[in-house]
């Protein structure tokens, strides 16, 4: 098959433009699920607490409950005497007496306070005299205030107040709340089914035996897990063969149960590359090729009202195109606001050439340097510069940064703003050269110490 060329390179924002155009992007319809499985899923309405939280006016110390005014005046040089009522008030227990003037009633830490009394002393500022039924003496050592030691009904949450709001993203402390209000299901956000496959007769699966001219899929992985970070739910349906019939009848079995096709592979104009030349015969090309480096080869189409997006194969382009534009799809259509990631400003170590006419994204490791000569420290970025193919230039980054498609040269000590791709670790110690298993050894042993 001859070999083409791109015939329509847009730019990284007509890009977004144009697919942002071409299919929704609006929240999925909600779905209810058990209180069980709600963690990280984003809430589908505003909810309004159906009772009082506490239920009831509770004792949130062990002692006894009294009326804070027979208490008044007392202390350990003066102590004053109340009769206890013979009630034990343990937790899940329904006072049946009253607590009158000079009276106290045994109370636990989570028990109902019982009708007349309006505060709670703990058991360390009283004694007991007798065996601690009806009639017995209780010795109050040091007075408390009306309120004392006890929280009100509906203190914590007011019947009808509105405790977390649509599109909330459910940690375990809004499904703590949802508990504690005794909600055993929710409203949330239907998260996007993405279906994934992975194109090309070069790939096996991990733990499969290695073979002369084939790779191990990683993408799959990475961006499969990629899917769920986003808020999507995956459905890895394996590789598919550079066989032209085999991937129309793929593609088109899956599009009914997806909001999403999603693939790896196949997007250059090269012979091999089917996957962009089945898709233009019952779908919609919108964009083929987008100002990019790594990621030129990105397509981005739909089929009916399905998106579908191509990405290119090797791993970062891969990476980086995913996160450009199917992470903030996903993103929208599981209901998740959108946030910008955390950036830092850095200098760069050395010069950085670009290509003129493409936006250009350079990963780098971040490191702290002292003050030089002129004055100048903090954050200092190193180019990784493996190329696109690399595996494991993603997974090393702290961040990255854009050379826009205007620029062609970075100076080193030039300030740029570096996207973070998760925790910044800062490290005491870096050593720039070739790999050295002397080095290796030495690591090991240094994370073994802590």
């Amino acid at each position: 098959m001859k070999q083409t060329q791109f015939l329509d390179v847009v730019s990284r924002e007509e890009a977004s433009r144009r697919f942002k155009e071409a299919v929704a992007w609006t929240a999925l319809g909600s779905e209810t699920v058990a209180l069980a499985n709600a963690l990280y899923r984003v809430l589908g309405e505003d909810i309004a607490a159906p009772v009082d939280v506490p239920g009831f006016t509770r004792s949130n110390m062990d002692g006894f409950a009294v009326r804070a005014k027979d208490t008044f005046g007392a202390s350990e040089e003066a102590p004053i005497t109340l009769t206890l009522t013979g009630e034990h008030l343990g937790a899940g227990v329904v006072p049946e007496e009253a607590v009158t003037e000079g009276v106290a009633t045994v109370i636990a830490t989570g028990g109902v306070v019982p009708r007349g009394a309006d505060a709670v002393v703990m058991i360390e500022d009283c004694d007991v005299e007798g065996s601690g039924v009806e009639g017995g003496a209780l010795i109050v050592r040091r007075a408390v205030a009306p309120g004392a030691n006890l929280a009100h009904a509906g203190s914590d949450i007011a019947r009808g107040e509105v405790v977390l709001r649509e599109g909330c993203t459910l940690s375990s402390r809004e499904t703590g709340v949802l508990a504690a209000l005794g909600l055993p299901e929710v409203r949330v956000v239907k998260k996007p089914r993405v279906t994934l496959f992975s194109t090309g007769d070069e790939l096996l699966a991990p733990g499969a035996a290695p073979r002369d001219g084939f790779v191990f899929d990683s993408n799959s992985r990475i961006l499969a897990d990629a899917v769920r970070e986003a808020g999507g739910q995956v459905f890895e349906r394996g590789f598919l063969p550079d066989d032209e019939a085999h991937l129309s009848g793929a593609l088109k079995d899956a599009i009914d149960d997806s909001d999403l096709l999603l693939l790896s592979g196949g997007t250059s104009k090269g012979a091999g590359d089917l996957s962009y030349r089945v898709l233009e015969k019952f779908g919609e090309i919108v964009v083929h090729g987008v100002a990019l480096k790594p990621g030129k080869p990105i397509v981005l189409a739909r089929a009916g009202d399905t998106p579908v997006v191509i990405l290119p194969g090797f791993p970062t382009s891969a990476v980086f195109t995913f996160h450009e534009f199917v992470a903030p799809w996903i993103r929208a259509r599981a209901g998740r606001m959108e946030r910008g990631s955390p950036t830092k400003q850095a200098r760069l170590a050395r010069a950085v050439t670009s290509v003129k006419g493409r936006t250009e994204f350079d990963l780098v490791h971040l490191i702290d340097s002292d003050e030089d000569a002129g004055g100048k420290g903090g954050l200092v970025a190193y180019p990784l510069g493996k190329g696109s193919g690399s595996v494991t230039t993603f997974s090393r980054a702290d961040g990255f940064y854009r050379i826009p498609s205007a620029d062609e040269r970075r100076e080193a000590g030039e300030s740029v703003e570096v996207t973070l791709l998760g925790d910044l670790h800062r490290p005491d110690l870096t050593v720039i050269g070739s790999h050295c298993t002397g080095l290796d050894l030495l690591l090991s042993d240094l994370r073994a110490r802590g």
